[in-house]
């Protein structure tokens, strides 16, 4: 216990962890600690995921739209490059058709075809190869030309008849082509673009859903950690009842051993329903934490007739000592605790409180070795061992020692804390009463 431990006392959130201790309670408060971790971060998740649902679902009406405006327009590869090239021969249909009719007579149709003239020219070459039987062999090759012209005509006609010279369909076409443009400029400035935007709306979509099975899950998961952080909650909370009058009662002893008897002590535990709380008990929810449903505070009256109020605003300094040394050697008891440490505990007492406080510490010490640093004389001489602690100063540097006294220097230290610097006899003569009265009552107590 530091010199300003006490001061904790005043904070109401100790108050809790004193009861919890008390009960050995501390492996049930973290047990329950994980379980409201563990339902909050469920939480947590299940919030994010909602976000991320709600932002998609904002969205998923233009999705929907976007995702129909490409599928109805259902945009294939090489689409564009075609169309362009088919509203072209439609926008030149009749230019097309004129050339190809005139090739076609130029070739073969008309009286005066190249096709006619290479006829006539066949003949003169037979009858020139009846002169000269080396010209035989460009015979075959003449001919060939002639056949090609005539397959070249053949092409003209047949491409002539299949021009198309059909206004709707040119329009169809630059409608169609507008649309497609108009898509490419608005998803990406490709036809790939745009289908791998209509997979995005896809999986767009799809992932609402996905997202509406993971909130569905997660809403189990939930129900099962509120079940436990639940079921834990009320366990704790049971204990703590059972401990909460228990604790009254020791502090109420222990401070009437501290010269309190007329104090009147109260652990009070508080809940706050919540239709938001993340405990469930008795078909009702509850304000929870990590430490479970309850609020704890410690109530006190410290004289007759007075109603208890909360400790923190009505108990003085003395009180609080007290109060604190009272919870210290309970809790000290129950903790099985081999060594306590006490610095400074007898803060604003004095007199015979000081003398009650030294007979409780002392009590103590029988199960569990008990320091106490003090400066009341009331304290200091009951103790069963007197160490004291000084300062010299050698070589410029400043060093502590700690001396263990015998008897006398034990009557001369009581009688300094009694008398200050300057000691005379009567001082030391009382300091000797102080000390033989002590060692009279640790006999009578043996």
């Amino acid at each position: 216990h530091g010199q300003h431990d006490h001061q904790t006392l005043l904070r109401v959130e100790t108050h809790l962890e004193c009861l919890d201790r008390f009960g050995g309670l501390d492996g049930l408060v973290e047990q329950t600690g994980d379980a409201y971790r563990k339902l909050v971060d469920l939480k947590r998740t299940r919030q994010a995921l909602q976000s991320r649902k709600e932002a998609a679902e904002e969205r998923r009406e233009l999705y929907a739209f976007q995702l129909k405006e490409i599928t109805d327009a259902n945009p294939q590869p090489g689409e564009i490059e075609q169309l362009e090239r088919e509203r072209t021969i439609l926008e030149h249909s009749e230019q097309l058709i004129e050339a190809a009719m005139g090739l076609s007579q130029l070739l073969y149709d008309s009286e005066d075809s190249i096709v006619d003239r290479l006829g006539i020219g066949e003949h003169l070459l037979e009858e020139a190869i009846q002169a000269d039987p080396q010209l035989t062999e460009r015979i075959e090759a003449y001919r060939n030309i002639r056949y090609e012209i005539e397959d070249l005509a053949a092409f003209f006609r047949s491409y002539a008849d299949g021009v198309e010279r059909d206004p709707y369909r040119l329009e169809e076409v630059r409608e169609r082509l507008a649309l497609l443009k108009r898509l490419e400029k608005k998803y990406g400035g490709t036809l790939k673009a745009v289908v791998e935007r209509r997979m995005a709306l896809e999986e767009g979509l799809r992932s609402v859903e996905d997202l509406e099975e993971q909130i569905e899950d997660l809403q189990k998961c939930i129900a099962e950690a509120t079940a436990e952080f639940s079921e834990r909650c009320a366990r704790l909370s049971r204990k703590r009842h059972q401990i909460a009058d228990q604790l009254s009662r020791e502090i109420e002893r222990a401070l009437a051993d501290l010269g309190m008897k007329d104090a009147s002590f109260e652990v009070r535990l508080r809940t706050e329903k919540d239709p938001e709380g993340l405990a469930q008990i008795g078909g009702e929810r509850f304000k929870a934490g990590p430490k479970g449903i309850e609020a704890c505070e410690f109530y006190i009256s410290t004289n007759v007739g007075e109603e208890r109020m909360p400790l923190a605003q009505i108990a003085s300094g003395g009180e609080i000592s007290r109060i604190m040394l009272a919870l210290k050697s309970i809790l000290a008891e129950v903790d099985a605790i081999s060594s306590c440490i006490f610095d400074e505990i007898d803060i604003g007492i004095s007199g015979r409180i000081a003398e009650a406080v030294g007979r409780k510490l002392r009590t103590l010490s029988r199960s569990r070795q008990t320091i106490s640093i003090t400066h009341l004389p009331q304290i200091a001489s009951l103790a069963d061992v007197h160490f004291v602690v000084k300062k010299e100063v050698k070589r410029k540097r400043t060093r502590t020692k700690v001396v263990r006294l015998n008897e006398d220097e034990r009557v001369e230290e009581v009688a300094r804390l009694l008398g200050g610097e300057t000691i005379s006899e009567l001082t030391r003569q009382h300091a000797r009463e102080m000390r033989r009265k002590a060692m009279g009552d640790k006999g009578r107590e043996t």
